[in-house]
This record gives C-alpha cells, structure tokens and sequence, in this order.
C-alpha cells in the first residue's frame, strides 16, 4: 500500500467521519434543549409556588389583595403598593412564560394556562384599574400582547374571583355569571 492509497484511505474516513460527528453534535444538542425545558418548567413552578406563598403569607397581605381585585383605586398608597408588588411579580413569571414559549422551552398548554391565569386577574374591576396603569411601563411586546386579548376576550375570560371565590372581596357582590 503506498502513501497515496493511506492519504486517500484517510480522506474517505474523514468524509464519513464528518456527518457522524455532526449527528452525535445534533443529539447532544437536543438532549442539551430537552435539560433546558425542563429546568425552565421547573423554575417557572418555584416561582409561582413562591407567589401564592406571597399571597397568602397573612391576613393583611391577603385581605389586600382581595381589597385590590375589586377595586384598586380605593386602596390606601401602602396597600396599593402591597398589591402593585404582588402583581408586578406575577407579571414577572407571566411574562417570562410567554418569551420562553417564544424560544420552544415551555409547551403551549403552560404558557395558555399562565396567560389566562393572569388575564383573570387583570380582567377583575381592580386588576383592569392597575393594569391601565402597569400595561404603560411593562414590556410593550407583552403588554400589547395582554391588552389585545383582554379587550377581545373579556366577556368569556373568567375573574380571578370566579375562579378562586375566598380571594372576592366581601362587598364585592356575587359572582359573575360566565356566558
């Protein structure tokens, strides 16, 4: 065997050896994505887990929250920032959801179920008072986002507090009927 014949031998291992390396890339690749959309699933649950926590962490908390649901404006400064604070950081979560769907690492039925979940909140007489005001400083891709589907959707989108009747406030009234 000549030099010739080992220097072609070598050119055609090299050849198929190639698009081996780039398959094995490839799968490594999609396990790498596969671990990324898990872990991002995962830290999105943390984080809710973390805002209900917040929610619920006492009575004052609680109570203005619900105060908040159904009418933002006539709260004191202190519970509006209270209530300001726990939406803003369910916005945050909201809002990483929806660009992590974008990307592929949250599955569509996540991302529907966090977006309606907000917009039930937002849809509330004092979630539509704060939003007016929040939709202008959030992130305009996003907050055009919401905006079009809450002024599409109100009539069949639920309240939180049809959803969650402990969070309605008590003078709030009954709850809405849902066509």
């Amino acid at each position: 065997m000549t030099l010739q014949d080992l220097s072609l031998i070598a050119q055609i291992a090299g050849v198929l050896l190639i698009p081996a390396s780039l398959f094995f890339v490839g799968m490594q690749m999609r396990q790498a994505h596969a671990v990324e959309r898990g872990n991002a699933q995962r830290d999105i649950l943390d984080q809710t887990r973390g805002w209900w926590m917040l929610c619920v962490e006492d009575e004052v908390t609680f109570e203005t929250f619900s105060a908040g649901l159904a009418n933002y404006d006539a709260l004191s400064r202190f519970r509006k920032a209270r209530f300001n604070a726990l939406c803003w950081n369910l916005k945050h979560i909201v809002e990483g959801v929806f660009f992590q769907h974008k990307t592929g690492l949250i599955n569509a039925s996540s991302h529907e179920g966090y977006v309606i979940a907000f917009l039930a909140i937002i849809n509330t007489p004092g979630g539509r008072q704060w939003w007016a005001g929040a939709s202008k400083v959030a992130n305009a891709e996003f907050a055009a986002y919401l905006t079009g589907r809450l002024n599409a959707e109100a009539a069949r989108l639920p309240l939180w507090t049809d959803l969650l009747p402990f969070f309605r406030s008590p003078d709030a009234g009954p709850a809405r009927t849902q066509p």
